[in-house]
């Protein structure tokens, strides 16, 4: 969350994320993979991401959101490098890493670490809780045992992990401990940025309300840079100081979260805001309702042009030629569409 700024005397005023500077810069970032085709030899390539720009501030926590397999974790990964992106640039701190030789890579790799979705999936049965949080540190430090069991601990709390459980094995705990086991180990190498794919998808709603502020309150402490990927909108809203929408691999829309609900320029954006549910259900009763047209086209045979298109009540002909640039206006919102929508200067997508 962006840092409060204080009125007391002698406060120094804190810039909003999106004033400080860029930590990763992404550009034309895309991942292909090959999938095999019945009756024939030759495999047929899959664009999973399409030429995606992202640009993530210093201390901002950015998300990502999007249909399932818009290719949002596909990016998440590929920025990291655990994909190795077929096209497009990726620099981080000013370090380009598409291009970095695998020791520079790993060294790097300190600095960035990742949140995985599944918190039983992502960590080895065979191994303690304490082990399991050890093990960046024997990777990326010279640290003694000692050094690392007392920074595994200190983690363990930061997190609200019991210390008596470093003995204990995955299938001991619940799904939200393991899931804050897989934050401490995270966190355990003193990160700059995270990647967190969809953290919160696989626990109770109850549960994902404590990872959710649990990931605020490190944000805020440690000062951390975040990419936050996730399907869930009011999490994403309430988390986010940005959000950037994807659909089929593209980035269509990016902006501050105020502007991005209130004003959503993108159809798609508006589309996928109106089928939020509305608490007050007086104003859920007399909202109009955004209902897309048949399903999500395959990133095997992609629609030219723009990539919504055959989805969308306001394409034209320029639509079918022309990819739509993701074009930034004066309020820096960022917009990828021929004929972006102009709501009222307050009004919620599909009201």
């Amino acid at each position: 969350m962006s840092e409060p700024t204080s009125a007391a005397a002698g406060a120094v005023a804190v810039a909003p994320p999106q004033d400080r500077p860029v930590l990763l810069r992404v550009r034309d970032l895309a991942v292909d993979f090959k999938v095999p085709v019945k009756g024939s030899l030759r495999a047929a390539r899959l664009r999973a991401v399409a030429g995606v720009d992202l640009d993530v501030h210093r201390g901002e926590i950015l998300g990502v959101v999007g249909e399932s397999g818009c290719g949002k974790s596909t990016t998440g990964r590929a920025i990291l490098q655990l994909l190795k992106p077929s096209e497009g640039t990726v620099a981080f701190d000013g370090v380009e890493l598409t291009t970095l030789a695998r020791g520079r890579m790993r060294a790097m790799r300190r600095r960035m670490q990742m949140i995985f979705q599944d918190p039983y999936a992502s960590l080895n049965p065979r191994m303690t809780i304490g082990e399991l949080i050890e093990e960046p540190l024997l990777v990326h430090s010279d640290a003694t045992a000692r050094e690392r069991r007392a920074k595994a601990l200190e983690t363990m709390r930061l997190v609200g992990v019991s210390p008596h459980w470093h003995e204990r094995y995955p299938h001991e705990l619940s799904g939200g401990q393991r899931q804050r086991v897989g934050i401490a180990r995270a966190l355990v190498s003193n990160p700059e940025f995270i990647v967190a794919d969809e953290p919160v998808s696989a626990l109770d709603v109850s549960i994902q309300a404590q990872i959710v502020n649990l990931l605020e309150s490190l944000q805020e402490e440690l000062g951390l840079t975040m990419m936050f990927i996730g399907h869930d909108l009011a999490v994403v809203r309430h988390l986010c100081d940005r959000i950037a929408v994807m659909y089929l691999g593209t980035v269509v829309e990016i902006g501050d979260c105020e502007s991005l609900y209130t004003r959503p320029r993108h159809p798609y954006t508006q589309a996928l805001l109106s089928a939020v549910p509305i608490p007050d259900p007086l104003v859920e009763a007399e909202r109009r309702r955004r209902i897309l047209k048949g399903d999500v086209p395959s990133p095997l045979n992609p629609p030219t042009g723009c990539r919504f298109r055959t989805r969308c009540w306001k394409a034209q002909e320029i639509c079918g030629t022309q990819v739509p640039a993701l074009t930034a206006e004066s309020t820096g919102h960022q917009v990828a569409c021929h004929f972006p929508e102009e709501p009222g200067p307050e009004s919620p997508a599909g009201t």
